[in-house]
């Protein structure tokens, strides 16, 4: 028998409505603050989104925008914790935690030809600064870009591989540059560098982001 969770918080207990317009359907949330707004869907998952129980518009501040979630009444989190899952992960029936793209950057659109799933290992794109100088694009978990790591051209070809997934890292104040691989997490300067044991990589500028060779010096640690 399934444990049934119950939410006491109105805008997400919001009774939705349904308007169906062809093969798009509309649905009409509840902000937090009460104020209505409508996400769109493909008419052929209303059944499945409806069978989910009741949907809300909530802030999320890494798109910098609304999205639609629920609250499952019978699935549960690692915590115990009844699950909060988003409209576009039940529509393309995966797990709640994959990154999903909205292809026209409208995160109330769901409809399937707008949602596409974000490979978190993908080869990196770069951008040429100056005849010595190449820009890694790195990106989050949606496919945004949110920073840039200044390399030397020369380290192109060892840097931006089908090996390598570059990311911003941040552990409390301090950034890096990482790739996380099957051999475990790689630091963007120490590839570069290639410190001993005894050293640390220092970066002359102070600056984590730039990983330019005449930025870049072994240390003794």
């Amino acid at each position: 028998m399934k444990e049934v969770f119950l939410i006491n918080t109105n805008y997400k207990n919001f009774q939705n409505e349904y308007d169906v317009n062809g093969d798009m359907a509309t649905i009409s949330l509840l902000k937090k603050n009460g104020e209505k707004v409508s996400a769109i869907i493909d008419t052929s998952d209303i059944d499945k989104v409806k069978q989910c129980g009741a949907w809300f518009a909530e802030w999320n501040k890494d798109l910098n925008s609304y999205v639609v979630e629920n609250i499952s009444s019978t699935k549960r989190n690692k915590q115990g914790k009844p699950l909060k899952q988003s409209l576009q992960s039940i529509v393309l029936d995966v797990n709640p935690k994959a990154p999903i793209k909205h292809k026209n950057g409208d995160t109330l659109d769901n409809r399937k030809a707008n949602l596409e799933i974000v490979e978190r290992n993908l080869k990196n794109d770069y951008e040429i600064v100056d005849e010595s100088t190449v820009a890694i694009l790195l990106k989050d978990k949606y496919g945004k870009v949110v920073s840039k790591a200044l390399i030397s051209k020369e380290d192109l070809s060892n840097v931006v591989t089908d090996t390598y997934s570059w990311v911003l890292h941040k552990t409390n104040d301090d950034l890096s540059v990482i790739a996380n691989t099957p051999s475990g997490r790689i630091h963007l300067d120490k590839l570069i560098m290639n410190p001993s044991e005894e050293e640390k990589v220092h970066h002359i500028n102070l600056n984590p982001l730039d990983n330019r060779r005449n930025n870049l010096e072994n240390v003794k640690l």
